[in-house]
Formats: C-alpha cells, structure tokens, sequence
C-alpha cells in the first residue's frame, strides 16, 4: 500500500502525445477533452497541456464504443418537437395512441424512465429542439432522447461548481443532484438508471453508461459534442418492477433515503489511497441516511482513503451509516482495517 502522504507529492506527468498514445485515443480527442474540462490537465508556463500519469491508469474506460446505436433497425416510432412549451406527458400520449402500447409492468417502467428524461431536456437542456426514437419489441423496448443544448454534464458542473465534466458524470450516480432544487429532485435519473436494462447518457464528449444486466458501469468517450442523448432498453420480462427499485433506495415514509455510489467512477484509476478522493466521493451526501460504498472494479486502497471515509466522514456527520460492499480481498482487508481503527 502507499503511504497517505502520497496526495501532497507532485504528480509526475507526461505531454498530449504520450498521454493519448496511453489512452488509445487520438491527440485531437483528448485535447477536446481536455479544452472542455472533461479530462483534467494542466498547463505549463508556455502554454502546453500536461497529464498525471494517475489520471491515464484507466485507459480502457475512456475508449470510445463501437455500438452505433440503441438498437437496430429503425424506429417504431419517432417525432422532433419544438423545446418550448413541450409537455412530456402529453408525447408519452401521442405514441402510446400510436403504438397500442398494452399496460403491462415494463410499459410502466418506459413511461416512468420515458418522461423523466424528457422533461429532464425540457427543462434542464436550454435547446431549441428534441428529438425522439421509440422501439417495440417482444422481449425489448427502448428509446432514444436527444436535444441540442449545452449538454448535461456541463450543466451541472457550471450549476453547482464542480471541476469537470468527468466529475459531473460521476455526481450523477448520487442522486439529489440537480441544478434546479426547486423544481427538481435530482431522482430521475438515479432511479431510471438502476430501474433499466442499459441507460447510457452522453454528452460533452463522454458517455456514462449503466449496464444493469452485468452490474457494469462505465465512462467513456462519447461522440455527442452538442446537447445530450439518452438512450435507454428494457428487457421483458423485467428482472424487477420499478417499485422494487423504489423500495430499495427509499424508507417507510417512501422518502429517497439511500444512495449507492460507485466508487471507480470517482477516480481516473482502480486504485484510491487519498484523503481527497474520499471526501470528493462523499461530497453533497448528507442527505442520505444510508449510503452503500460500492467497491466492484477497484483494485486497491490506501489507507488515508479508508481513514477518511470510515472513520473521519462518518464522526462528522452522526445517523448516515456507510455500508461497503462487492470488494475483492484487497480492499476488504484494508477496510476492516479502517472498521478495527474506527470503532
């Protein structure tokens, strides 16, 4: 393990041109994204772009996919529609009349994933127009959501100050995020994500995408430069309803209680051994009073990282219980480590 000492030392870095080679991406797409503030850098007194090499460990995630599509063939339906004074409910009506949709538990859960995610352009987007693509199938249903405004990572990373676009991915997991309180809870997506199949939501140059069949999640170069495209399957039959989701992430009072952080996506690597990493991870969280630590894909922690997030986090902020899980043998050790010093 590294000592904790390690965050204050500077980080060794390598130029655009290594650090590309690194990621496997062209030098013109990382400097996009760099330029954009979706992958962190720094500048040198002359101006040139500089990498942490500890930012360049998790090359694979941010290589673009070749999926072209949600699913193919063409749509079973689709409309284009003016942003302004646009009503979600009232084009769920419009291809539920069009389509013959039949009430079942996964067209409930379309509907739900379906009009949360339009409003969430209507009202959050700043777009002129949105475009939608609807599918059918016997054992599939799936739409695609896509606007032309500033693009929703940058959104909330302006709206409630984060660094960068890669961070503002990240916050999106939590729940509760959301650049409009008043009108918003930030639960749309937390709770399309984990309700779905597949929801893959790209913007700004990066694609999240939650692969709920696999319990796999991912962040990625993405080629929606302008605005924001939601894509999303179901798989019928569902592997559960929505209300079993609502279930697990809300309390008797049907409140949204729990969050379930994944803690790879908080980072640019699978090893995590900082105090900073930890407190980023749990920033904005005490809303919760429960909150799962998912460790699945990370390698290793440090014990500064285990230190602050079990022991130091948890004794400032007394009735939020943190609750680890899917860690490999590693991880596990150091955070029963962390539990002994902590209790």
């Amino acid at each position: 393990m590294r000592a904790d000492f390690v965050e204050d030392s500077p980080p060794e870095t390598v130029g655009i041109g290594e650090a590309a080679a690194r990621l496997g991406i062209p030098e013109k797409t990382l400097r996009r994204l760099a330029d954009s503030g979706a992958f962190p850098s720094t500048r040198t007194p002359g101006g040139h772009r500089r990498f942490a090499t500890s930012d360049l460990v998790a090359g694979p995630r941010y290589t673009p996919s070749m999926t072209p599509s949600l699913l193919d063939g063409p749509a079973d339906w689709s409309g284009s529609f003016e942003r302004d004074g646009l009503d979600e409910s009232i084009v769920w009506s419009q291809l539920d009349a069009a389509l013959g949709l039949e009430a079942s538990d996964a067209i409930r859960l379309m509907n739900y994933a379906f009009t949360e995610m339009l409003n969430n352009a209507i009202d959050h987007s700043e777009g002129s127009r949105i475009e939608v693509r609807v599918w059918v199938r016997s054992t599939l249903l799936g739409f695609s959501i896509r606007d032309d405004g500033v693009g929703v990572f940058a959104r909330l990373r302006t709206g409630i100050g984060l660094e960068s676009d890669l961070q503002a991915a990240a916050e999106l997991t939590k729940g509760k995020r959301t650049t409009w309180p008043e009108r918003h809870t930030g639960e749309g997506i937390f709770f399309t994500s984990k309700a779905v199949s597949l929801f893959r939501l790209s913007a700004n140059g990066i694609r999240l995408t939650v692969d709920n069949r696999r319990d796999d999640y991912a962040l990625g170069v993405g080629e929606v430069q302008r605005g924001t495209l939601v894509e999303v399957e179901i798989a019928v039959p569902l592997a559960r309803s929505l209300r079993d989701v609502f279930e697990e992430f809300t309390d008797e009072d049907l409140t949204f209680s729990r969050s379930r952080p994944r803690v790879e996506l908080f980072g640019t690597g699978l090893t995590f051994v900082s105090r900073s990493e930890a407190r980023r991870l749990l920033t904005d969280m005490t809303g919760f009073t429960d909150i799962d630590i998912d460790f699945a894909g990370v390698q290793d922690v440090g014990q500064g990282f285990v230190d602050e997030l079990l022991r130091v986090w948890p004794s400032q902020h007394p009735g939020i219980t943190l609750h680890p899980m899917n860690m490999n043998e590693a991880v596990s050790f150091m955070v029963r480590r962390g539990l002994r010093a902590g209790s």
